[in-house]
């Protein structure tokens, strides 16, 4: 039997959608936290702000850190750790995924997303509805993928990446560490860590 989660909102609506696929997928959500007062599914009690799900930790309890920033839920997770939480994982029922795929905690994966034999999906990296993850794409940690995005065989990702709505990347390329991939973006060479990259095909617009 599976334990409540607890769900770390912040802002913008990933959360909410976070919040679907775990109850699609049969988990209770036992509340969830933010600063706003956000829509909730009838049932999920706002439990209070950002910074008040200490209240809810002991050794055990599931929480799901559920902003859309990479850097931020990055944070929030090893402190989750560090406190003796455990990291609960949203995956919508309508996605799917390979057996011989590899999934880590805490990850997000929204309706209709594929991943692909051999694929590895890093802890806490939110893949968002109608994505393509194929063979051998390996994504790190806390990597953001905005809907639509087409992600063919061997692609690399570094941790934190953003990668827009709706881009597609060719086919072995990689994609550094905190990179931008702006939204309708084709990808046909490699993106420097810490890059953003726009347009058909893709090209350098600023550096971190």
């Amino acid at each position: 039997m599976t334990s409540p989660v607890y769900v770390i909102l912040g802002p913008g609506g990933q959360g909410r959608d976070v919040i679907d696929a775990l109850v699609a997928a049969g988990r209770t959500v036992a509340g969830a936290f933010d600063d706003d007062n956000p829509p909730l599914p009838a049932g999920v009690p706002l439990l209070g702000g950002l910074d008040s799900w200490r209240s809810k930790l002991a050794a055990g309890v599931e929480f799901m850190p559920a902003m859309g920033n990479p850097t931020q839920r990055a944070e929030l997770a090893a402190a989750i750790v560090i406190g003796g939480g455990r990291l609960a994982s949203a995956i919508h029922p309508a996605a799917v995924v390979s057996p011989r795929a590899s999934v880590g905690p805490g990850v997000f994966l929204g309706a209709g997303v594929v991943v692909a034999p051999e694929a590895v999906i890093g802890d806490l990296t939110f893949l968002n509805a109608l994505c393509s993850v194929d063979h051998d794409c390996q994504l790190g940690t806390a990597v953001q993928v905005s809907p639509g995005v087409i992600l063919p065989g061997g692609v690399h990702i570094g941790d934190s990446a953003f990668i827009g709505a709706g881009a597609v990347v060719l086919p072995g390329r990689h994609i550094g560490a905190g990179a931008v991939v702006g939204a309708g973006s084709v990808v046909i060479h490699d993106v420097p860590e810490g890059v953003t990259v726009a347009g058909n095909p893709a090209r350098e617009i600023k550096r971190s």
